[in-house]
């Protein structure tokens, strides 16, 4: 005990302790380029207001929000909670899919079905909780999820390590998803624009995170904001700007609601200077 403690003391390690300590540095540095849905050091995304998906769970009302799926599938890859791309994307293209088939009508979880291209761990996570067929998800029904390839492969190893071995290729055809309503057969498919990722993305995604020994420090900067961007762009902007097929609001329904705000300016300013004059006849 002496003498380890004198090693110590004058800043000689013993070879066991300089091991371990090696292996631990070995560890860290895996742990930071490690292929997965979070992005380490992202910035916090912008004040976003995103409706949850609401579902009909055996006759229980079920809100589903963006927290929750992100807890979900923090817990799954047992990471800290992070609203990563692949997750939002998702969460967007299940809601919009949802509103697209039933209205303004509530779905049962049951009658879900959820067909992904993308092999990803965040919209692995999303779609099996909103269709309650993850492990660990308190549910009395469950819908219908599963991946099928861009070349019609179904992908039924759904482990982390199998997701992560297939995201590699990944590609903006990836992003495309059938929600459907299993007791009509009526599926509405949401396919993302071209644009939202940013040219060469993928290309710089295969490299940062696959082959990281070969990337520079400043690919590494350059993917990490343009993953920042791309999340942003998915919290904040309308259906309309990332899913082809959904139409821009015309002018004139923009028009209303700019006339009616107008309206209410005008009916209150016109209630102040009321106001004013009666006053003033008063005195």
């Amino acid at each position: 005990m002496k003498n380890e403690k004198s090693k110590v003391q004058s800043g000689k390690l013993p070879l066991k302790a300089v091991a371990i300590a090696a292996l631990v540095l070995l560890a860290l540095s895996t742990a930071v380029v490690s292929v997965d849905a979070h992005m380490p050091g992202a910035r916090a995304p912008p004040e976003f207001e995103l409706k949850p998906i609401v579902i009909n769970d055996g006759g229980t009302e079920v809100e589903i929000t963006i927290d929750d799926v992100a807890n979900y599938h923090a817990s799954q890859v047992n990471k800290e909670p992070q609203i990563c791309v692949c997750l939002v994307c998702a969460f967007r293209a299940t809601k919009l899919g949802i509103s697209e088939i039933w209205g303004e009508e509530i779905p049962s979880r049951d009658d879900i079905r959820i067909i992904s291209r993308l092999p990803t761990l965040g919209s692995r996570d999303c779609f099996r909780y909103v269709t309650g067929t993850g492990p660990e998800i308190e549910t009395r029904t469950k819908g219908e999820y599963k991946i099928v390839l861009s070349d019609g492969t179904e992908v039924t190893n759904m482990t982390n390590k199998n997701q992560k071995k297939l995201s590699k290729g990944n590609s903006l055809d990836n992003f495309r998803f059938e929600i459907c309503r299993k007791s009509t057969g009526e599926c509405f498919e949401v396919v993302l624009k071209e644009g939202v990722f940013p040219d060469g993305f993928f290309e710089l995604r295969k490299k940062v995170k696959f082959d990281p020994k070969n990337a520079t420090s400043e690919e590494g900067a350059l993917f990490k904001s343009e993953w920042e961007d791309t999340r942003d762009k998915f919290l904040t902007l309308p259906d309309w700007k990332l899913f082809e097929g959904i139409e821009e609001p015309e002018e004139e329904e923009l028009d209303v609601v700019g006339g009616a705000i107008f309206f209410s300016i005008l009916v209150i300013g016109l209630g102040l200077l009321l106001g004013l004059s009666l006053r003033g006849k008063a005195r």
